[in-house]
């Protein structure tokens, strides 16, 4: 009978260790799985994430080019662009100023006044 009760602990022993294998493949075989339904997933998730840094890189950027274009939108439509705009290219001048003309050598630059006589 003491053969029959070891005999039976070292069926016991063997059953528990089978048990624990089946476990541990078990458990082997859902981390696969898991591996293998979330790390693709996890690297879309990195991937998106760096596309995100970059986005919001180039948005920063736009920002500051949109900033700038405004400045120079303002710049352009301001009375002090058209006036200096109109001084250079038209030669206009405010009431009560006197026009100062820069001499261009080898050429002569008629007054208002003859030029009046000359293409009357």
């Amino acid at each position: 009978m003491a053969q029959k009760g070891s005999r039976d602990r070292i069926f016991e022993i063997k059953r528990k260790k089978e048990k624990r294998k089946r476990g541990l493949v078990v458990l082997g075989v859902l981390c696969g799985i898991f591996c293998i339904l979330f790390i693709p997933t996890q690297l879309k998730i990195w991937k998106m994430e760096g596309q995100l840094d970059v986005y919001q890189q180039q948005e920063q950027e736009l920002l500051a080019q949109k900033e700038d274009i405004q400045k120079e939108i303002d710049y352009y439509s301001s009375d002090a662009y058209v006036e200096e705009r109109a001084r250079e290219e038209l030669g206009l001048v405010k009431p009560g100023e006197s026009p100062i003309r820069q001499a261009v050598p080898g050429r002569v630059q008629p007054s208002s006044e003859n030029e009046q006589e000359i293409f009357h």
